[in-house]
Order: C-alpha cells, then sequence, then structure tokens
C-alpha cells in the first residue's frame, strides 16, 4: 500500500487510495482532484492539452502524490494506455471519476451536422465507458472493489433548448450509471453519478455572463466547483458503500422548482 500524503484531511480518510480524474486538469475536475488528493488520495488527472495539465500541477502542489496524462477518451487504445500507466505508477486504483464532457453551445438541432453529434456522444458518453471499463477491470484485478463516479448534467433530467446532443449524452450517462452499478456490485464497486446544475467553469462561463441577471434556481447562487468536488468526495468514501447506481442532483434546486415566475424580491408568491 502506498503511503499516505502528508498534511491530508482525516475527515473522509483515501489515506494509500488511488483516483483517476478525466478531464482534472480544470473547473469540476480539478476540484475534485484537489478534494481527493487534500483527503490522502494519490490523485491521477488525465486532459488532453499539456498546458493545461501543467498548470493543474501548479495550483495541486501534490508532488510525487500527483501524475499526469494526457489522453483522449474516446479513443480506447489511449484509454487502456492512461489506465495502465496509473498502474504502473501507482500500482492500484480505488477511485474513477469521469468528468471530461464536450459542449458545443446552443444552436438549432435542425443544424446540428452528424458529425458534431458523434463528437458529443464519443466524448461524452463512448469515453466515459471506455474509462468505466477499463478502471473497472483493474479494480476487478486488484480485489479491493471501488468508485467510480461520473459528472453528468441536469440536462440529463430537464432538457435545454438548442443542445439535443449534450441532452442525450447526459441522459447516457445515467443509462451507464444504472447499468454498471448493478453489474459490478457483486465485485464492491460501486458506480454514481453527479448531475450539476449551473456550476461556473471555463466551459461555462460564457453562457453564465449572459444569464448574470436572471435568478437560476432557489438558491440564487452558480454553484462552485468545490460544491461538487464535496459530493464525489462522499461518494468516494470506502465506507461508503450501499448507494450505488444514484443520481445525485446539485443545482440549487433548479429541478425541483416549477417553472413559475420568480418574484425578484420574494416578499410574494406565485402560487398556482
Amino acid at each position: 500500500m502506498l503511503p499516505p500524503v502528508m498534511g491530508s484531511s482525516r475527515q473522509i480518510g483515501l489515506d494509500g487510495r488511488v483516483a483517476l480524474v478525466t478531464g482534472g486538469s480544470r473547473g469540476i475536475g480539478l476540484a475534485i482532484a484537489k478534494i481527493l488528493l487534500d483527503a490522502g488520495a494519490h490523485v491521477a488527472i488525465a486532459g488532453r492539452t499539456a498546458s493545461d495539465l501543467d498548470a493543474a500541477q501548479a495550483k495541486l502542489a501534490g508532488g510525487e502524490a500527483v501524475s499526469l496524462h494526457r489522453c483522449d477518451v474516446s479513443v480506447p487504445g489511449q484509454v487502456a494506455e492512461l489506465v495502465a500507466s496509473v498502474a504502473n505508477r501507482f500500482e492500484r486504483l480505488d477511485v474513477l471519476v469521469c468528468s471530461h464532457g464536450t459542449y458545443a453551445g446552443t444552436r438549432s438541432m435542425l443544424d446540428v451536422t452528424l458529425d458534431e453529434f458523434d463528437h458529443t456522444m464519443n466524448v461524452n458518453v463512448r469515453g466515459v465507458f471506455l474509462c468505466a471499463q477499463n478502471a473497472a477491470r483493474l479494480m476487478l484485478a486488484g480485489g479491493d472493489g471501488g468508485r467510480i463516479i461520473l459528472i453528468s448534467s441536469m440536462n440529463a433530467l430537464m432538457s435545454q433548448d438548442g443542445a439535443v446532443d449534450y441532452d442525450a449524452s447526459k441522459a447516457a450517462v445515467h443509462g451507464l450509471t444504472r447499468a454498471m452499478a448493478i453489474e459490478l456490485a457483486p465485485h464492491r464497486i460501486t458506480v454514481n453519478a453527479i448531475a450539476p446544475g449551473w456550476v461556473r467553469t471555463p466551459m461555462s462561463e460564457e453562457e453564465l455572463d449572459h444569464l448574470s441577471d436572471m435568478v437560476l434556481n432557489p438558491s440564487r447562487r452558480v454553484g462552485e466547483p468545490a460544491d461538487i468536488a464535496r459530493a464525489a468526495l462522499w461518494l468516494a468514501d470506502p465506507a461508503n458503500g450501499y448507494v450505488t447506481g444514484s443520481v445525485v442532483v446539485i443545482d440549487g434546486g433548479q429541478t425541483a422548482m416549477l417553472p413559475l415566475p420568480w418574484p425578484a424580491d420574494r416578499s410574494t408568491s406565485v402560487v398556482g
């Protein structure tokens, strides 16, 4: 077993555990990598660009407890090589977080090309499946169970106008979550998804800037990557083995709210 990372948090102990975070070089993935590192895990982060990975390493400052890997998750050979590299470096894998994703922005479904649709599905669905499949094989070989956490979106539960490919891809991730949870449960590997609402990340910043004067949810704020990271840490807890096949929605209450006009001062209410 690997030695614990010095200075790690003990609230949820991941000492000696190894986590792989895809899309871990920015946004939600980077926040998850940091919280897992702080909890004592050794963390491998995968991303597509070397510059983002280098910047992430500087922010994490985890030393030998952090490893960097370039990977296009839609390419089977690269994913297999990624997981093999993690095994060679750390000798095991306990936690996989699939935080990678692509979003092309809003446009009419009539204008979405087949290449655009395929690209979204290849990254958001195929990439998740490939990473989970390879990671699960390594977890099975280790014999200690594991945690697979898929970062989805509230777009899997509610459709956004002009995002047909993204909506479909995130709904498919929920299907994968349930199916893989059933198959892997006998091996003590849990599979869960987190469905964030509006969270300020490099991918969402442009649209959020346009929505700055609108109320998005009952909490009346945009989420931060740390809001999602705390849920990921809970799902990664080695003691948390009875939660599987679930979707944890973190959206400030947006999907729970009946879409009626919302008073600006909340001193009055609209009742249907």
